[in-house]
């Protein structure tokens, strides 16, 4: 009786972790997952170089659906255009290489409930390095994901450090964020990226100090067809 107790309590276990992989799954479904060919939209991206607004318009020629709107409110110069189109076609081509799945973000087995509301899902995850060299930087990171009820979808996705990390010889990274945000356009549309912020801050050598800080908004978007 005991071994059918704990047998069936095991499976109960199993089910739950599977009904989370599958519920979130199913948030991720609710993301537009080709931003870049359905969706024209304002970039804003400020950091230490600045506040560049541009827009994005995949009906455009291929050379020509990037646009740079403005510098720090003002008109761009020409090497800023120049650096500017090339940052942007440079990550549009990284991101071709991303499949946008939970998989590739999380490792199995990781997913647990951390929260729930009336309002949402809150789940911790361990993330995944997207190569080598992040090996050790994603091995002092959690991530955590909200999934809202209402409409279930992800609505946001942190990764933070829980401890200094020490990702070479010298360097010491004592706060790494990055925060995801997705929202519906509006109420009962379709769910697309609202921002990206992420912070980086440390010391190298005992004397170079590193304090990054970046945020990216989308904005203003615009259904197209192909």
């Amino acid at each position: 009786m005991k071994l059918l107790a704990t047998c069936l309590l095991l499976f109960a276990t199993l089910a739950f972790a599977e009904s989370h992989e599958e519920l979130i799954d199913r948030a991720f479904e609710a993301i537009e997952d080709d931003l870049s060919r359905h969706w024209s939209y304002t970039h804003t991206q400020e950091n230490s170089e600045g506040l560049h607004v541009g827009r994005y318009d995949p009906r455009l020629p291929e050379t020509e659906r990037w646009e740079l709107i403005s510098v720090d409110a003002r008109e761009p110069t020409a090497s800023e255009i120049q650096d500017y189109l090339e940052k942007r076609r440079k990550e549009q081509d990284e991101d071709t290489d991303d499949d946008g799945e939970f998989e590739s973000v999380a490792k199995g087995g990781s997913i647990a409930l951390v929260e729930e509301t009336d309002s949402y899902w809150l789940f911790s995850f361990e993330p995944v390095a997207d190569s080598e060299e992040d090996l050790d930087i994603m091995a002092s990171v959690d991530g955590t994901l909200r999934v809202n009820k209402d409409g279930h979808y992800v609505a946001e996705i942190t990764l933070q450090n829980r401890g200094t990390i020490k990702p070479g010889k010298g360097v010491k990274i004592e706060k790494f964020l990055t925060r995801m945000a997705f929202a519906p356009i509006h109420e009962g549309g379709p769910v697309l990226p609202l921002s990206i912020e992420a912070t980086i801050k440390g010391k190298a050598f005992l004397v170079v100090k590193f304090d990054e800080q970046e945020k990216v908004t989308y904005s203003n978007f615009e259904r197209v067809v192909d």
